[in-house]
């Protein structure tokens, strides 16, 4: 388990700018590293730029829904962890298998379940390649 979270990055992803603060606030006081942006192509491109730890999406969202940015992100940082966050309930997060949180949610549901995501071995890091006989 992770003592502290200080150095890991979180980045968050809502087209509401009222979840994404209120989100960055409780995530920043937990000694999280907080980028947040409601453009999921912007995303894409943080996670091109810099290590991503987590990344924290709705899933319904006007440009691109969470499901597909989560691929999209991968593909760039294959190493960054999925956290879906919805006040629906929809088929698509359902069947990703990825791992969700129901909006609204408390802070320390919130909390608890980014901890647990980040302490885990995630199921959906790529696996790194074996290593060459010799």
């Amino acid at each position: 388990m992770t003592d502290t979270p200080s150095g890991q990055t979180i980045l968050v992803v809502d087209d509401e700018i009222d979840v994404r603060e209120l989100v960055r606030d409780v995530l920043s006081r937990d000694g999280y590293q907080v980028i947040d942006t409601g453009d999921p192509f912007e995303a894409r491109r943080v996670a091109e730029r810099q290590l991503v730890h987590l990344l924290l999406t709705d899933v319904v969202m006007p440009i691109m829904n969470g499901v597909d940015l989560a691929k999209r992100v991968e593909t760039v940082s294959p190493t960054t962890k999925v956290l879906l966050m919805s006040g629906y309930s929809t088929t698509t997060s359902k069947s990703s298998g990825r791992p969700i949180i129901s909006k609204p949610f408390r802070a320390s549901d919130l909390v608890n379940a980014v901890r647990q995501i980040l302490d885990s071995r995630s199921a959906f890091r790529r696996p790194s390649s074996p290593p060459l006989p010799g």
